[in-house]
């Protein structure tokens, strides 16, 4: 039984011979038809160049010897002697080149005429006669020999030349020949073609076609096939190969249907235990998989898609996970979603975590819809309890301080020395108390949607240059150096100057107070996308790494905030004023190096925003 291989170098050995063949035989009847065509050629061209030459020559000594008899000119009779030896020398060629029928017995004729054109041409070159016998001698001797001459050159260049034509139609019979011949090859070539191509396709296209079809409908699940195997070569050993992987995957399909169809119902037992909304979404937005609070509060069902639920937050959130490949967490209870369930409010807060494989490739999100009402009522509650109880605080501190005020004032009568130091060190825990009060008041205020603000169009560097006026004294008395650096064409903002200016002094003053004398303190403003972004920067003692997250926190207070004795309020108002306005707030520090808070403000847009009360809904 033939391999393969054996079939292939059958299949296309013969057409390896052919092309030999057809070369070898091009080859031949190339050459054998170029050395025909360029003898003849070359023999009949030197024949046809010699009867030029001998005719030129003839004619140049005719030409002399008539000058000499009708012009009484001397004679050059060495010029004369050249000429006759050129004439001898191309004679002699011309009798050594015969190769036409008939060319011989004119070259002898040629030689006879030269014979007698010589003799009489030098004696009358010679003569002592007189001039008029010398030109009967001429007329009668010379004259008919010298056309006989120059008859003779022409016949015998014409002979040759109708010879070069003559062989010219031989070379074209050969070449009529080799076409015959080339055709009669051709058309075996193309036989031996169609028959090699025939038994090719039949021992080896047909058997890798039928592969490939099978292949094919592997590809689209169909592994209820099997190959014929009709050959015991590398072909039938690949079929029967096929056969058994074919086999193989059958069987490995009943397994891994078995073990997907249980690990999906433990799956989905598992997250329908869970008391959160729990989805999972292909990376098409298509939900794979869901529990049945998602799917009755929500309405997220398997199938769905997150485009075509009706819920934006949903769909955003798809899209920012799938674009960044980062979990998603809510920033705050502001976040929450509101969904309404027989009568009942209740607040979900949703994250959203990327499936990745091992190498990272992204398979779809998971959405987790956490149950914070409680969380909610809870926080709002502490709000609500905090804002009461810093209102009655406020109340009765402002009849304490105004007691303490006339007291300093000695209106009730005089102090000693002792009692105005106690007056004294009352009224500045009074003052720390007021700022405090005052810093909860106002989150709860921007927390309930009550603060109002004085939204307008303003330049970035005015907010920046009227912020450290306010403080700059104070920088001057610790010696520290203060610097300011915004460019005059950065887009106007749309803010409160007054909260804008709390900010700033809130940031400045943290500087101050944790710069060392010597450092430095740099507010800088850069336009940012459509907000601008300003910076705070200082070569302070820093924040601890840990410490970073918290900063923002109320009542948190860092090392150096327990010993100056910080409410730790400012940063907090500082992020809910700015969350106001539409902006966002961070921090980076280095222990030892110094840090840089900054804040984005949106760039104001066409118009004249006015007066404008922030609520909680578009805070958020």
């Amino acid at each position: 039984m033939l391999g393969l291989r054996q079939k292939l170098f059958l299949a296309f050995g013969g057409l390896f011979i052919l092309l030999v063949l057809v070369a070898g035989l091009s080859m031949a009847i190339i050459n054998n038809v170029s050395s025909t065509f360029e003898k003849i050629f070359h023999e009949n061209l030197e024949t046809i160049h010699a009867c030029q030459e001998m005719r030129q020559a003839a004619e140049e000594m005719d030409q002399l010897l008539g000058v000499s008899l009708w012009e009484n000119a001397p004679v050059d009779s060495e010029q004369a002697g050249r000429m006759a030896r050129t004439f001898e020398e191309f004679l002699r060629f011309q009798q050594g080149n015969i190769t036409v029928p008939g060319e011989k017995e004119l070259t002898d004729s040629l030689s006879a005429a030269w014979s007698g054109f010589k003799g009489t041409y030098f004696r009358i070159l010679t003569s002592k006669a007189s001039l008029a016998e010398r030109r009967v001698l001429y007329r009668r001797e010379v004259m008919v020999p010298f056309r006989s001459l120059e008859g003779l050159t022409r016949r015998i260049a014409d002979l040759n030349a109708a010879n070069i034509i003559s062989e010219n139609g031989q070379v074209r019979a050969q070449a009529a020949s080799a076409r015959r011949s080339f055709v009669v090859i051709l058309i075996s070539g193309g036989l031996l073609t169609l028959l090699l191509l025939f038994v090719t396709g039949k021992l080896v296209l047909h058997p890798i076609r039928s592969l490939l079809l099978s292949a094919q409908e592997i590809e689209r699940g169909n592994l209820d096939l099997s190959l014929e195997v009709r050959s015991s070569d590398e072909l039938g050993q690949l079929a029967a190969a096929f056969n058994a992987m074919v086999l193989r995957l059958r069987e490995f399909r009943r397994t891994d249907r078995a073990k997907l169809a249980l690990s999906q119902r433990a799956t989905q037992m598992a997250i329908n235990s869970l008391p959160d909304a729990v989805a999972v979404f292909g990376i098409d937005g298509t939900v794979e998989m869901s529990n049945a609070p998602a799917q009755t509060l929500f309405g997220i069902k398997p199938g769905t898609r997150a485009d075509g639920l009706g819920m934006d937050w949903l769909r955003d959130l798809f899209v920012q996970v799938s674009r960044d490949v980062k979990p998603v967490s809510p920033a705050s209870y502001a976040s929450a979603v509101q969904v309404f369930r027989d009568g009942e409010e209740r607040f979900f807060l949703p994250h959203a975590i990327p499936i990745l494989e091992e190498h990272r490739q992204f398979y779809g999100v998971t959405v987790v819809l956490a149950d914070v009402t409680e969380l909610r009522r809870l926080d709002e509650s502490k709000s609500d309890l905090l804002s009461t109880v810093s209102h009655e605080l406020k109340t009765r501190l402002t009849s304490v301080r105004m007691a303490v005020h006339l007291l300093m004032d000695e209106k009730v009568g005089d102090l000693n020395g002792r009692q105005a130091e106690l007056l004294m060190a009352a009224r500045e825990d009074a003052e720390h108390l007021h700022r405090i009060i005052e810093g909860l008041m106002d989150i709860g205020r921007i927390r309930s949607g009550n603060l109002k603000m004085e939204m307008r169009n303003v330049r970035a560097e005015e907010l920046v240059l009227h912020s450290v006026e306010g403080i700059g004294h104070g920088f001057q008395e610790k010696g520290l150096h203060l610097e300011t650096e915004v460019p005059p064409d950065l887009p106007d903002v749309q803010a409160d100057p007054a909260r804008v200016h709390l900010i700033l002094g809130n940031l400045l003053s943290n500087a101050l107070k944790y710069t060392n004398a010597g450092g430095n303190v740099k507010v800088t403003a850069e336009a940012d996308g459509d907000f601008v972004r300003f910076h705070v920067a200082d070569t302070g003692s820093g924040i601890p790494t840990a410490d970073l997250p918290k900063v923002f926190e109320r009542f948190y207070r860092g090392a150096h905030d327990k010993e100056t004795g910080g409410a730790g309020l400012g940063l907090a108002i500082a992020k809910e004023v700015v969350e106001a306005h539409g902006g966002t707030i961070a921090v980076e520090s280095k222990v030892g190096e110094g840090s840089v808070f900054s804040f984005t403000l949106r760039r104001a847009g066409n118009g004249d925003p006015g007066k404008t009360e922030i609520s909680e809904r578009e805070k958020t």
